[in-house]
Formats: structure tokens, C-alpha cells, sequence
């Protein structure tokens, strides 16, 4: 009865050990996602527009990029243009209560967009916004005309890049310390994807979740938002 007892534990012991193991181990998102990963990284090295702007700021690029490389996975050219077509009218009449939809490879949306040009003049001005974004406090005037043209930025490359950097920008003065690189970006890619407004403490909440898939079925295997970003962070 004892030598059954300890074999029961010693295989209890190796059960734990390897599912602990196994938890630990990190994914290989290059392959989980395959040809829409190598799509999402060959974007990045070819436009080489997206490096120059970041380092005009003074950011690293691969860091930036990390927060949003999961919606470039995602990302559907011809889904993002069908989806976007009919809304963009309500947004632009009616506003983001109307249509709040997310445009581009980035996948922004509106109020996202909104709320970051707010949040910027906010806390650094108009002044280093024009230098930087030509983002004017009139600008955020809620009317037809500053909606089609926030809607215009959205939709291009370099429009999208600004607004990502003016969101790195806003969090580095809102978290200027870190422990690790790693606790940076898995912070900053969760708030990116769940809302930065919201608090450090929802934020974190949300960090070690799994909602982020390619399929439109609701079936589809989730993955974790922040360690697809810091995993591409890595990656040479």
C-alpha cells in the first residue's frame, strides 16, 4: 500500500511539473499564425516610412510596432474596406455614438483617435502637437468637417503612425517607469487593445486574458494580445 501511495505521488508530482511547464512555454506565434504573421513582418520592413517617422520622435521602432503587430496579423484588406464603407458617412454626419468602426492596419477607431488628440494637446500642448502631429485644439471641435479629416488621417499609413506614436507618447507620460522592457510593452500593447483610458488596475486585469484570434468564428482559438506583441518585440 505505501509503494502505491508513493508512485501515485511521484506520478501526481510529474503531472504538475509538466503541466506547469507546459503553461510556462511560450507560444511560436510565427508559426501558430504563419503566412498572416510573415504578411504582418514583411509590412514592417518594407515601409520604410513607418521606422523614419518613429525615430523622428525619438522612439524605437521595434518597440512601437510591438503594441500593434497582433492587428496586423489580423488585418483584412478587402473585410476592412466592406466593413468601413457604409459607416464612414454616419461618422462623419453623425459621429462616433453613430459609427465607432476600426479602420486600417492599425485598426483604429475614431474615438480611439479622439479621445488621444485630447488627451495630447492635454498634457504637452498645442504647440509640440503642431510641431510633431499638426494636430490644432480646434481640431478636436466636434463638427462634419474635423471628422472627415480625423477619418482621412486614420485612413492613411502616415496618419496612422502619428496616432500611434502621439498613444506612445501620452502613456510614457502617464507610466514613465518600468521594471522590464517586458512589463512596458505587455502593458502598453493590453491598454492599446482594451482602452488606455482605462485604470492601471483594469488594464492589468485584462493582461493575461486570451481574446485575441484571426477567424470570424466565434469558435476560434484565442490567444494573448500581450504576448503576441512582446513575442514579435523579441524577434530580430
Amino acid at each position: 500500500m505505501l509503494a502505491l501511495k508513493t508512485i501515485l505521488t511521484a506520478a501526481f508530482g510529474l503531472f504538475f511539473v509538466s503541466t506547469n511547464f507546459a503553461q510556462k512555454r511560450e507560444e511560436n506565434y510565427s508559426e501558430i499564425f504563419a503566412g498572416n504573421y510573415q504578411q504582418a513582418f514583411k509590412l514592417l520592413q518594407t515601409e520604410k516610412g513607418i521606422d523614419s517617422i518613429i525615430r523622428s520622435h525619438g522612439f524605437n521602432s521595434k518597440q512601437v510596432t510591438a503594441i500593434v503587430f497582433p492587428e496586423l496579423i489580423r488585418y483584412n484588406s478587402i473585410r476592412d474596406k466592406i466593413e468601413t464603407f457604409a459607416l464612414e458617412t454616419l461618422y462623419i454626419q453623425y459621429g462616433k455614438e453613430y459609427a465607432n468602426f476600426s479602420v486600417g492596419e492599425f485598426q483604429i477607431k475614431p474615438s480611439f483617435a479622439e479621445m488621444i488628440e485630447i488627451d495630447f494637446l492635454k498634457k504637452f500642448g498645442e504647440k509640440e502637437s503642431l510641431r510633431h502631429f499638426q494636430i490644432k485644439a480646434s481640431d478636436t471641435i466636434q463638427n462634419q468637417e474635423n471628422r472627415m479629416k480625423r477619418l482621412k488621417r486614420i485612413k492613411s499609413k502616415t496618419g496612422m503612425i502619428h496616432y500611434l506614436c502621439l498613444f506612445w507618447k501620452v502613456m510614457n507620460g502617464k507610466y514613465p517607469t518600468w521594471k522590464s522592457e517586458e512589463e512596458k510593452i505587455k502593458f502598453l500593447a493590453t491598454a492599446y487593445n482594451c482602452g488606455y483610458w482605462k485604470s492601471r488596475k483594469e488594464i492589468e486585469s485584462f493582461q493575461s486574458r486570451k481574446f485575441f484570434h484571426t477567424g470570424l468564428s466565434i469558435i476560434s482559438t484565442k490567444y494573448n494580445y500581450a504576448d503576441i506583441a512582446w513575442y514579435y518585440c523579441q524577434q530580430p
